[in-house]
Formats: structure tokens, sequence, C-alpha cells
């Protein structure tokens, strides 16, 4: 059994290793370079039901080694979530809000538009320190600890609203964070957190969902518990459906939690969990049997050359049986995945090369303008379809 990295018991087992995996954000220059490796496993805590990885990678060797690899995250619910947060109890046109990285920047801006004027946000240079360039998440999960927070209250005074999304299932100190949220925050003030919602995938067994950034896979009553376990009483508590990824938002204050996580509940988390857990090697014979498949009729792809491509050819090892991944960014072309060193080709190489069957690994939402886009290769007598089982598009394995 290995420590939790939340409620720090030793009851993180049954664990899922993958063996030594690549960062995903380190696209090769050629076949041949050299690759840094970490350990990947997941697990789950049989005390507080807590999905987590078991041995993090280090926040240097996370971040990116260029400057114009970027993560967006969903914002089609920022709306409805900034209508929302104008009501709690206590704000007024002068409440401050202080938001954490620039994922807040869209929603200090809709408050804005609702008529709060004292909006701010933690620069990174200024506030944290960070200085080396490419820097993103996995850093700043690192510099704004206990300490780093005081001084920023000292300094800028406290804030009543602190906004803080997709940031938290990165902490590798998370107990460290959430106490630097609450000394960001006035006394009574309330501190805005988002995650994925990882429910979802893991019920379905979308291995995709393991990334070696996240440290943490929340779904709805781990993330309450979570708060729970480092002194937040939850206010209000709403889940977002999306194509884009389903989020999590919860509204806490310093306070006494409820009752935490029952029997129940932690009994339905570990079972979930076990499920993830046992399904992966007959997944990997699925997979491997259908591309297998899919070879012997003609040449294989994937469109979309980002860290779900490369987790589903690196976790099922299906390098032998891709030609390449296609991807249209500039600086992509010509460079090598991490892990499965497939070549890296504009998208007209689908066509060119004779390609049958591609797959998608790009976001739902843009699936049919990727369709649109590739018009040549489908009337040559491609097919394109999705990675994910719940796309309209989705491969029939």
């Amino acid at each position: 059994m290995s420590i939790c990295h939340l409620c720090r018991q030793p009851a993180v087992g049954g664990l899922l290793d993958f063996g030594p995996q690549p960062i995903r954000n380190r696209f090769l220059a050629s076949p041949g370079e050299r690759e840094y490796t970490h350990p990947l496993a997941v697990g789950c805590c049989g005390a507080c039901g807590t999905v987590q990885l078991d041995r993090p990678a280090p926040a240097d060797e996370l971040r990116p080694r260029f400057d114009w690899i970027g993560y967006n995250e969903p914002e089609n619910h920022l709306d409805e979530l900034a209508d929302d947060l104008r009501k709690l109890p206590g704000l007024t046109p002068d409440s401050v809000f202080c938001g954490i990285s620039r994922f807040d920047d869209s929603t200090l801006r809709r408050l804005r538009e609702r008529g709060f004027r004292n909006t701010r946000r933690l620069e990174p240079l200024r506030d944290l320190g960070i200085r080396e360039p490419g820097t993103g998440t996995e850093t700043l999960q690192q510099r704004l600890t206990p300490k780093t927070a005081a001084a920023l209250a000292a300094k800028h005074g406290r804030a009543d609203v602190v906004l803080m999304r997709y940031v938290l299932e990165h902490a590798q100190d998370i107990q460290g964070l959430l106490w630097a949220l609450r000394t960001v925050a006035t006394p009574h003030g309330y501190v805005v957190i988002e995650v994925p919602d990882t429910c979802r995938a893991l019920a379905k067994c979308d291995y995709t969902t393991v990334w070696e950034e996240h440290v943490f896979y929340f779904t709805p009553a781990t993330l309450k518990n979570c708060l729970a376990l480092a002194g937040f009483e939850c206010v209000w508590f709403r889940g977002f459906p999306s194509t884009a990824g389903d989020a999590l938002v919860a509204v806490a204050r310093a306070g006494a939690p409820p009752e935490r996580m029952n029997a129940a509940q932690l009994r339905e988390e570990v079972e979930r969990a076990d499920h993830f857990t046992r399904q992966f090697r007959r997944q990997r014979e699925r997979y491997r049997a259908f591309f297998a498949a899919q070879r012997r009729l003609g040449k294989v792809a994937f469109l979309g050359a980002g860290h779900l491509s490369a987790a589903l050819l690196n976790f099922f090892g299906l390098r032998d049986l891709v030609e390449f991944v296609a991807d249209d960014n500039p600086h992509k072309k010509g460079m090598y995945m991490p892990g499965s060193r497939l070549p890296i080709l504009g998208t007209e190489a689908l066509r060119e090369r004779g390609v049958r069957l591609c797959c998608m690994s790009v976001r739902p939402e843009v699936e049919d303008k990727v369709i649109v886009n590739n018009r040549p290769f489908l009337a040559g007598g491609g097919t394109l379809a999705s990675i994910f089982p719940d796309s309209r598009y989705a491969l029939a394995i």
C-alpha cells in the first residue's frame, strides 16, 4: 500500500501500472532522440476513495520545453457560473475577487461585466517568482505555498472570493495548496474550485484520462471529501457536463465541514476504481485486435498530436499498427510523438499516403469542423472516427 497524497493514510492499492512513460508534452526532434521517462501508475485510496497517481513526476520534468505548448479548458458554462457566483450571500459590488491562474481570466471578465469592479489575478513573475519560460500549472501548483500566500495577502490584501480553475488536480502538495487558498481569502471568504469530473471516464474505462500532469481524478464525492479534509465547508456545488470534458465546481469557505464520506459512498468510489483497473488488460487486447484487423485492410493514422493520442498509442501499444499522426500545427509538423516516436505530418498526408482509417483525438465539439476540413480524404474513400466512446463518430470497437 502507498501513502495517499490527500488523507495521508497508507491505503492506496489496486495500482494500474503503465510502466515507464514519457512526458507527453515533450515532442521529439528525431526518432532516435533520447527520451525522459517516469513510472506512471494510478490507484485508489481505500480510506478516502480518491483515485490518484502513485508517484507524480517532478514539476520541473513536467514543465514544457516548448513555449508554444498551451492547454485550453471548457468555458461554455462560465456565464452560468458567473450568474450563480453573483448571488453568493454577503457579496457587494465592492467585493474583491482574486484569480489564481490565466484559466480564471474569462471568469473574472464575466464578473466585471456583472458589476464587480475589484478583480485581480496572480502574476507568475511578480507574485510567484516564476521566471522559467514555458511554465504552466505544474509550476504554479509548486510555487503557491502557504508561505507565498501569506506574503501575497500582506502585499495585496485578502480577497472575498478566490477563484482557482483546473489547478487542484495537479497539486503535489494538495493540503498545502488548499491552505494557501485559505490564506489568500478573507476569514469568511469564498474559495471557488473547478476540476475535471472523471466519474464518467472512470466508469467507462477511458484510459486516456490518466495523464502524468494530473495527480488526482476527482468525482463529486471525492472532491467534497477533499475539501472537508482540508477544513472547508462546501456551500455550493454543481457539475457541468460538456463534450469538452465534464467539470465540477465547488464554492467553499473555512468552517466546520458537514459529515465526511460515508461507508456506502466510499465503497462506490473504490468499486468504480477497481473496475477501471481490472478492465485495462481486456481493453488493451480489444484495441490491439481491432487495430490489427484494420491494419490488414489498409493504412491507419491518428489525427491530433496531443496527449490523448499519445496515451492511447502508448498505453495500448499501437505503435506498430499506426503509420503516423496528422496535425496541422506548424510547430508539431516534422516532429515525432513522445513514446511511440511516430512522425507528425500535415493532414494532407492522409490522402497522399493512402490512409484508410484515421482516428480523431480532437475535442468532440470540433469534430464536425475537422470532418469538413478533410473532405478530400473522405471523398477518396478514407474514414474518420473518434477515439472518444461518447462521440457520434466513435470507433466501433
